[in-house]
């Protein structure tokens, strides 16, 4: 199974890996919650900018 990996964008423009191996997603509000295979969670306030089905990538950009 391919999980996805999900980067953030910084002030340079670039992505920068936020969290390997996501398995959910779920955007309440400006809040966007991650969780991965691991139980591992990542909590940002942002919105996404991109879903890659086909590259397992969940690109994301902070509010502000």
């Amino acid at each position: 199974m391919c999980e996805a990996k999900a980067y953030i964008i910084n002030n340079e423009g670039k992505e920068e890996l936020l969290l390997e191996a996501v398995s959910s997603v779920k955007k309440e509000g400006d809040k966007i919650f991650l969780r991965n295979i691991f139980a591992e969670e990542k909590e940002i306030e942002g919105e996404i900018k991109e879903i890659s089905l086909t590259k397992n990538k969940i690109i994301l950009k902070k509010k502000g």
